[in-house]
């Protein structure tokens, strides 16, 4: 393989693009939405075809919890199991839910879909038993033989939705996909931090849908129908899911957080495990904290370990932010992968979605988008529970930091690479 090939494959694998993309649309909210209700529905669905419908119960997953939920809705389920992960990798986590799809009931279709670039091994130690455990296993946009072809730009768009349908009534939803040691680790430090969400009701359709699309496209066929059953009313929530594809100049992912942050009047809390924002952004996050909303946003303190550029790209946008009023924490206590919004005291989103340009433009994407008030207190509650293991970055200690520091934090935003 020559250097031009082994370059790209690099910048391939090291994270979403080394390109940087210049982009003449990025769109601002400037009529702000009221935080719950018709409008609000309203609003998300001028931007992005979903409103928020009532009828849904809603439950937080989180850390190893995930893990025994997914054990949990396995073991459940009756007619069929629909995972979509971005990544699956060999260890704990895959052999526990290995273990558990080989408990299932008898006749239950089950149906896997992973995307191959960020799943190593999967294709010689997981894939095979999956087989053997009667799973139709299928790969996302998979590569070409034993050569990329690098002028195919379907290698760039990748899928990083993580969804988990069960009989085509519960789904879940959230940041991270099946890693090798995700859910466990000694005490008090974690392996993983990560946030699903839970869902049963009439936006348990819409998982499906996203997972059909995708899985058509992989060469699966249409699904059944009794993929698509008629859901009751199961809650008093209101809830939509957002499905974003990667788009060259405004993805569903950007239009969404738009809306719910222009929505804040009292609360904006952000975590996000890839926060490069676009300068619109950034002015949206400032506007709301002028006009006295509390911004926070927790974000990744320790770099994924093949790829250093990551904290240098996130912390470029630091300085506009600190300067305005907008808090940033950054996590210590193991890798983060959550990616969630809190919105005044009824609106969150909890999802796939990364706050970066590159992945707006190239990246499948999803997030569960909830109006209901427990659900937000407890996903605030969280919030605050992980700013205990955090740093927070304060504007003076920020403005007094060294020349190589200045300069390390202040790499152009294509140098980086999200998981």
């Amino acid at each position: 393989m020559n250097r031009v090939p082994r370059l790209l494959l690099a910048c391939l694998l090291s994270g979403t693009a080394c390109i940087h993309r210049d982009y003449p649309q990025q769109l601002r909210v400037y009529d702000d939405p009221p935080g719950s209700g018709p409008r609000l529905s309203l609003a998300l669905y001028q931007s992005v075809g979903v409103g928020l419908r009532p009828g849904h119960t809603v439950r937080l997953v989180q850390d190893e919890r995930i893990l025994e939920t997914l054990e949990a809705e396995i073991l459940q389920a009756r007619e069929s199991l629909h995972l979509l992960v971005s990544s699956w990798q060999p260890g704990e986590a895959s052999e526990r839910l290995l273990h558990a799809l080989a408990g299932r009931q008898p006749g239950v279709v089950c149906r896997v879909l992973v995307d191959p670039l960020h799943s190593p091994d999967f294709e010689d130690t997981v894939r095979p038993r999956l087989v053997g455990l009667n799973c139709d296993v299928r790969d996302f946009r998979p590569f070409v033989g034993e050569t990329v072809v690098f002028a195919d730009e379907r290698l760039e768009a990748r899928n990083h939705r993580q969804l988990v349908i069960r009989d085509g009534r519960s789904g879940l939803t959230g940041g991270s996909g099946v890693g090798p040691s995700w859910g466990s680790g000694p005490t008090p430090t974690k392996a993983w931090r990560d946030t699903y969400v839970q869902v049963e009701g009439p936006a348990v359709r819409q998982l499906q849908q996203a997972f059909a699309r995708d899985w058509l496209e992989a060469g699966g066929g249409l699904l059944p129908e009794s993929a698509f059953p008629v859901l009751e009313s199961q809650g008093e929530a209101r809830a939509g899911f957002v499905l974003s594809t990667g788009s060259p100049s405004l993805s569903y992912s950007e239009r969404m957080v738009q809306v719910l942050m222009a929505a804040a009047r009292s609360r904006l809390w952000l975590t996000n495990a890839c926060f490069v924002p676009t300068a619109s952004t950034v002015d949206t996050l400032i506007r709301k904290a002028q006009e006295g909303v509390d911004v926070r946003i927790l974000v990744p303190g320790l770099p994924p370990a093949d790829m250093p550029g990551v904290l240098a790209a996130q912390r470029a946008s630091y300085e506009r932010l600190l300067e305005n009023g907008v808090r940033v924490w950054e996590y210590r206590n193991a890798p983060l992968h959550a990616r969630t919004l809190v919105v005044d005291d009824q609106l969150t989103a909890v999802g796939s979605n990364n706050l970066e340009a590159n992945s707006s433009a190239m990246l499948e994407e999803g997030a569960l988008v909830v109006e209901d008030a427990p659900l937000a207190q407890e996903l605030a509650t969280s919030f605050e529970r992980d700013l205990t293991h955090a740093v927070e970055i304060r504007r003076d200690e920020w403005r007094q930091r060294g020349l190589f520091q200045r300069f390390t934090y202040q790499l152009p935003p294509s140098t980086t690479g999200c998981p």
